[in-house]
């Protein structure tokens, strides 16, 4: 029985590698993969019911969890009716963040899950090749596979920091060093495609805080860095449109995207002063928004949501989902940050830097609205934790 539930545990991760691969190509193709890996781990918690281990180092990121889904209920009173509420909650804090679940209760093949990772990364590298050819022959911003360029953007803040420790640890294989190698000058230059301003924001201020203690002791490497920030900064200077793009981050006034954003944070700040506690219900914004809260100094008619992650969990959930939200974000960042102060391992460091930079590109953008983004962060956040453990799991499934 041991060898069957490890052959479908196998099946099961090689479903959420192609679903994470092809989820942005075709989501239709995404949906069916994500849709086989859910049936197997369903069928896995029925068979070892009595069973099921949560490791130690994973309990506080399940009570973390608990906590914020607590702090969501109340909002269900404001739903507008119980089965839109269960559906919007089923869809953004249940299904999305199921790969964290699936990974960190049955995966036990840390190798398996590094091939997996390797994957994803060589296949976002030609995410952002395809981007780079849209900005280069269309003339437009590179969006990648499919979606937005804010989803491709979104994408590339979490694995960004993962690829440049990868690149930098002596932790990791020479093949997965290999693999970071060839993929870094496509994730780079898929970043410029996109010109996305709250990804570059984001990468300027992460990935330093996570290069700095590799690259004090490293000269080659803060050479490397060295040349590439200044070709990095030449490359931009003479690119009229970069360096407007640059200069617009500021732009509160002229640039209508800069300023609409403002406006929308306002009818948010108005809708949680109506709705404080719980919130229009989740799901909500946008009926509210259409019906009562839209000002009439936006010129974008047609935006939806509020361009920020706490913003829209509040205004949807209230101070109670907010401070949920909040909490769980505090308890990653600062739980990886001690363990790497204590430890250096650099699975912490990753976890630590792709969160720091999903919270700070989700200042100016809902990205937890992205699906695909949101379930490619938490099947990195499982991963990164089952290889940070060390070794492999205890037998704890039972037949």
């Amino acid at each position: 029985m041991t060898q069957n539930y490890d052959k479908l545990i196998k099946k099961m991760t090689w479903a959420m590698c192609i679903a994470l691969c092809v989820q942005r190509l075709s989501m239709s193709a995404g949906s069916v993969f994500w849709g086989i890996a859910i049936l197997i781990c369903l069928y896995l918690l029925y068979h070892n019911r009595n069973g099921i281990f949560v490791e130690d180092g994973f309990k506080g990121y399940y009570r973390a969890f608990a906590i914020f889904f607590i702090t969501l209920l109340p909002s269900l009173c404001f739903a507008g009716n119980f089965s839109t509420w269960i559906k919007n909650f089923a869809e953004m804090w249940l299904y999305r963040p199921l790969p964290f679940f699936m990974v960190t209760l049955f995966i036990r093949d840390r190798e398996l899950l590094n091939k997996v990772l390797m994957i994803f990364i060589s296949v976002t590298a030609v995410d952002c090749t395809v981007a780079l050819y849209q900005a280069i022959a269309l003339y437009a911003r590179g969006w990648g596979f499919g979606g937005s360029q804010l989803q491709l953007a979104s994408l590339l803040c979490i694995l960004m920091p993962a690829v440049v420790v990868i690149l930098l640890d002596d932790e990791f294989s020479s093949r997965a060093k290999l693999v970071a190698k060839i993929a870094f000058p496509f994730l780079f230059a898929g970043m410029l495609a996109g010109r996305s301003r709250g990804l570059w924001l984001a990468l300027v201020i992460v990935l330093p805080l996570v290069m700095w203690r590799y690259l004090i002791k490293n000269r080659k490497a803060l050479m490397v860095t060295v040349l590439i920030v200044a070709a990095l900064c030449g490359f931009s200077a003479a690119q009229p449109k970069f360096v407007e793009r640059v200069k617009s981050i500021t732009n509160i006034t002229t640039d209508i995207s800069n300023r609409d954003r403002i406006v929308m944070w306002r009818s948010a700040k108005n809708m949680i002063k109506d709705h404080p506690l719980t919130g229009v219900g989740l799901g909500q914004f946008k009926k509210n928004y259409f019906a009562k809260y839209q000002l009439r100094e936006i010129k974008q008619r047609h935006l939806n949501h509020t361009h920020n992650n706490v913003l829209q969990i509040c205004a949807e959930t209230g101070i109670l989902g907010a401070l949920g939200f909040i909490y769980l974000s505090i308890y990653i960042l600062i739980r990886n940050f001690r363990e790497w102060l204590r430890r250096k391992d650099p699975y912490s460091l990753i976890i630590w830097g792709s969160w720091l930079a999903f919270i700070i590109f989700g200042i100016f953008d809902v990205i937890i609205d992205h699906s695909a983004v949101t379930r490619s962060w938490w099947f990195l956040l499982g991963t990164m934790l089952v290889m940070k453990n060390g070794k492999s799991y205890e037998n704890d499934l039972k037949q």
